[in-house]
């Protein structure tokens, strides 16, 4: 089953995720992965993605409408971690589809970073 959830809730897609391995993502999903499964923070497997710089696969998921807007538990979004990933090219491609750079977590930690990376798009 390639939906059984670990301890944490996390589906081998989202393990895969993080590894990059486009070719086993899609297989995954072709074999009926759910891109949108929430562990149990509340994260999707683009989170995952987006932390360890996968860019591919972010586009692949974002190609099959995962939501670029998801929150987990502390209301960040898939921006927020490729942000604290320093993943420049992500970020901005985050933003091109649609990703909201003004949303606040509930710490509000990240607010500041954000409104950086939008500053320097605009310039």
């Amino acid at each position: 089953d390639v939906n059984k959830e670990n301890k944490d809730g996390e589906t081998p897609l989202f393990n895969v995720c993080s590894s990059g391995n486009e070719l086993v993502v899609k297989y995954l999903v072709e074999q009926g992965a759910d891109i949108n499964q929430k562990n149990r923070n509340g994260e999707t497997p683009i989170f995952n993605a987006c932390s360890s710089g996968n860019e591919s696969v972010v586009k692949y998921l974002i190609e099959l409408d995962s939501d670029v807007n998801q929150e987990n538990e502390n209301g960040e979004t898939p921006i927020f971690n490729a942000c604290s990933s320093g993943n420049e090219s992500i970020v901005k491609y985050l933003i091109e589809v649609g990703a909201d750079v003004n949303k606040k977590n509930i710490e509000e930690k990240k607010r500041r970073y954000l409104k950086h990376v939008q500053i320097e798009m605009k310039t």
